[in-house]
């Protein structure tokens, strides 16, 4: 038995490859394996990985699952037909939503389309307060009369979100059990729930988009949870939520809306992790896969947190891990808009067809074609999964689709599509730096997923960012930061009701009753009470602002010197936020929230085994590359002959499984101790 608890596997479903990371704490043993991922069939992927790693189940006691299934059902327009119960005369809320327009200079922006067709949202007969007191009861045949409409016009899930639930959630209450003793087999999504937050548009949202990928969702946990269950597994199985945390795979079939950023949020997590080994508290983790790049801030050793974004212009309103999300990959599409004028994604060959070197039917150049052309890439050497890469077609889909429209050679073209990649994602990292009021060249890149370590060196170089980290199998690290999380539960109060401010006895019974309900959320989950703690953090604004900004608050008794510490931590955060505080002007508390973990065993930063062969004779091949500079002739390594204190000068390549490391000319590469290979960055860039 203390055999199979030190077994753990983590598994990251992206939308090209499906990685997978498998840890016995015992032994030390870990394992990695690389499998393109199986969109009409997600599950077939990850079975596909096991058998790679030649692994019993039944051995194995717990597994972490990550995956961007609910987000691509949100992408792609598939979930689930989707109805919406809520206050009589609100039944348009998701239609008008707010007076915010995102492209304020674009005159052809259009909303996105409500996943609730107008014909399916229904008012019922109740309205409640927004200081929590009954002004109209729910009336229980009103509720029977709209639902069965609904059922009977094919509706599979239902959100209800009624006016000030968060206040007071009687009314939603009352309405979920008679639509659950009514309709036993309909998904009911209630907005407090999920969102226990004011805002009736975005709390609403929420609730739909919970609803709209629930049935599709709950279908995939299930099919997953048969097949490893059929193969002998009998362990825990953890999905990973926005949040950075996990929680159990029934209680993810319920709640998917907590799981939207479920593959994306671990490699801020193995980022967070790295952070701490390296003693580089400020870093931004940098996953470039072959559909997408995934960017997060960490900030003093913590990722930053959110507490309300959007997907697909759809708003949410659920804790996550800041991430920054955009349409760059290996198997970003190149095409020429217009005359002259290449752009680079965001659409993707993703994994199937794939890139044109793949020769699985894709025709169209990607940046994997470009790097293969440029020779950053080996047409003689598999990627992860076995997948061959043909030099030839690579050339020709360049050649016809970007190089002869430009009037240009085929690796000036391949040259250019690189470039142009990386100076979106040069944007994206500015977007989260310096438009956050951070300066990138106080912070370490970590460079991860398939694509990333062969782009940041020149993406680093753009921003003015010194210094690179690769770390061990980037390819896999998001499978190995799922086995470095905790389980995690997020409850909020709003507590701003009427303006009037809480006292210290009131605010301290609050977070001691959110405190308690948190833990008990976990322990439902099979948590053990003596590995679980609390974080308390408060959302605070001057007084007439709209919007707010979340300060932690220590741990101990609520007093006043706690509370006047708790301002100036608001004036600072304002202040490097927006360039400007205002210490004199009085401060509301909006909500508070506490935040409950708890402690799972972790494999902590993996250890390479020593090298065989000395720095000296490591050099496999060398092979010409170009860049800017030229065809210049560039050394080629193998990762795993990498010794700690070996250094390496540009241009040169590292090659392992599941990626490839660039180190441009004028680049140096050492190793450190724990075999992550840091790349520095030269100053003129």
């Amino acid at each position: 038995m203390t055999d199979k608890k030190s077994k753990r596997l983590g598994i990251d479903v992206g939308g090209t490859y499906t990685d997978l990371v498998f840890f016995d704490e015992a032994s030390k043993d870990m394992r990695m394996a690389k499998t393109p991922s199986t969109p009409g069939n997600l599950v077939e992927g990850v079975i596909n990985g096991i058998m790679a790693l030649g692994l019993d189940l039944s051995t194995v006691q717990l597994v972490v699952h990550g995956t961007t299934m609910g987000v691509n059902t949100v992408i792609q327009q598939n979930g689930a037909k989707t109805g919406l119960l809520t206050t009589a005369g609100f039944e348009d809320v998701l239609e008008i939503g707010t007076m915010s327009k995102p492209e304020m200079y674009n005159l052809f922006y259009r909303k996105p389309r409500p996943l609730v067709s107008r014909d399916h949202r229904l008012g019922i007969s109740e309205r409640m307060t927004y200081e929590g007191e009954v002004l109209v009861a729910v009336d229980a045949e009103d509720v029977r009369t709209q639902a069965r409409s609904l059922v009977d016009d094919g509706v599979t899930a239902v959100a209800v979100a009624t006016l000030h639930s968060y206040a007071n959630p009687e009314n939603e209450i009352e309405i979920a059990r008679i639509l659950k003793e009514e309709f036993p087999d309909l998904n009911v999504s209630v907005s407090h729930e999920i969102s226990n937050l004011r805002r009736e548009f975005e709390r609403t949202s929420t609730a739909v988009l919970n609803a709209y990928i629930a049935p599709p969702a709950r279908a995939y946990f299930e099919h997953l949870r048969s097949e490893l269950y059929a193969r002998g597994f009998d362990g825990a199985i953890f999905i990973m939520k926005s949040n950075g945390g996990v929680m159990e795979v029934l209680t993810a079939s319920r709640t998917p809306a907590h799981t939207l950023l479920s593959g994306p949020v671990a490699g801020s997590i193995a980022g967070k992790t790295l952070s701490a080994v390296t003693a580089k508290p400020n870093v931004i983790t940098f996953d470039m896969g072959g559909t997408s790049c995934d960017i997060s801030v960490i900030l003093e050793g913590e990722p930053e947190a959110a507490f309300e974004s959007q997907v697909e212009g759809y708003p949410i309103m659920t804790p996550m891990v800041r991430i920054t999300y955009l349409g760059a990959g290996g198997g970003s599409i190149a095409k020429i808009i217009g005359e002259r004028s290449l752009r680079v994604g965001p659409e993707s060959a993703g994994a199937d067809p794939g890139p044109a070197c793949y020769n699985q039917g894709g025709e169209l150049p990607t940046v994997t074609d470009a790097n293969l052309i440029l020779g950053r890439l080996d047409p003689q050497s598999a990627l992860a999964g076995g997948i061959a890469l043909d030099r030839d077609l690579a050339a020709a889909a360049i050649k016809t689709h970007v190089a002869d429209r430009l009037g240009m050679s085929v690796k000036d073209a391949a040259l250019g599509i690189v470039e142009i990649g990386c100076v979106k994602m040069a944007y994206a990292i500015r977007e989260v730096t310096i438009e956050q009021g951070l300066d990138p060249r106080d912070f370490t890149l970590i460079s991860f997923g398939g694509a990333g370590p062969m782009h940041t060196p020149f993406i680093a170089s753009m921003v003015g960012i010194r210094q690179v980290i690769v770390p061990w199998s980037p390819g896999t690290l998001c499978g190995w930061g799922m086995l470095n999380t905790d389980l995690r539960h997020d409850v909020v109060q709003v507590v701003d009701y009427g303006g009037r401010q809480l006292n210290q006895s009131e605010l301290a019974d609050l977070f001691a009753r959110l405190e308690a309900q948190g833990r008990a959320a976990l322990i439902d989950q099979g948590v053990d009470a003596t590995r679980l703690f609390t974080n308390r953090s408060i959302d605070m604004r001057y007084k007439g602002q709209e919007h707010t900004l979340t300060i932690p608050l220590a741990g101990g008794p609520i007093d006043a010197e706690m509370l006047s510490n708790l301002q100036l931590m608001y004036n600072q955060t304002h202040e490097r936020k927006y360039a400007h505080a205002s210490p004199d002007e009085p401060v509301e508390f909006v909500n508070i929230r506490a935040e409950a973990v708890g402690e799972l065993d972790k494999p902590g930063l993996y250890m390479p085994k020593a090298a065989s062969a000395n720095g000296a004779k490591a050099a496999i091949e060398t092979r010409l590359v170009t860049f800017k500079e030229g065809d210049l002739p560039t050394d080629v390594y193998g990762r795993e002959q990498l010794e700690p204190g070996m250094k390496i000068d540009g241009p040169a390549i590292v090659t392992e499984v599941g990626a490839t490391t660039l180190v441009p000319p004028a680049f140096a590469l050492s190793v450190d101790d724990y075999g992550n290979l840091i790349i520095d960055v030269p100053e003129a860039g």
